[in-house]
């Protein structure tokens, strides 16, 4: 017979780790607290706005590269892969959840990709320009019905013109 389970309150010593009541914010915030935070969050979002913009620069550099064929496009899709990735997990922590969805959308169609054909090349290309359009017109939420449609073909793309393609 399974025993039921037992809920054990936690002690004080926790809620006094939690809230420091000598360097931290209270558990309600006065104005001014909540003013620094909001400035504390815009200077973020510049970071990362300059941050994504680098690594969509990046991005376009190593597509041109795969591109081209000179260089090694196994190294180029690897750089895609982790850019992808790293933007990924940026998205979501400014309220850009499209964003999100656009690199996520990328990472699975390079994941297992070595050397890109030319079809699968453009459809690297397109979800880039996607991520571009994204931050360029600052699309914070999921988008409309546009971006949506958009990003059901991404994944339709993916399906049918994958690593297996």
């Amino acid at each position: 017979m399974a025993k039921k389970a037992v809920f054990v309150p936690p002690p004080q010593d926790l809620r006094r780790k939690a809230v420091n009541f000598k360097k931290g914010f209270a558990l309600k915030l006065a104005p001014e607290e909540l003013r620094r935070l909001e400035a504390v969050v815009e200077k973020a979002t510049d970071d990362f706005t300059r941050e994504v913009a680098d690594k969509l620069r990046q991005l376009r550099t190593a597509i041109a590269a795969a591109a081209e064929g000179s260089g090694d496009a196994a190294a180029a899709i690897q750089s895609i892969r982790a850019l992808s990735l790293d933007i990924k997990g940026m998205g979501g922590m400014f309220k850009y959840p499209l964003l999100t969805a656009y690199a996520k959308s990328l990472n699975d169609f390079v994941v297992m990709m070595r050397t890109p054909n030319p079809v699968q090349l453009d459809i690297i290309a397109a979800q880039i320009d996607a991520l571009y359009v994204v931050m360029a017109n600052r699309i914070t939420g999921v988008g409309g019905r546009i971006e949506r449609d958009l990003l059901e073909a991404l994944n339709i793309a993916t399906e049918k013109y994958g690593p297996e393609y």
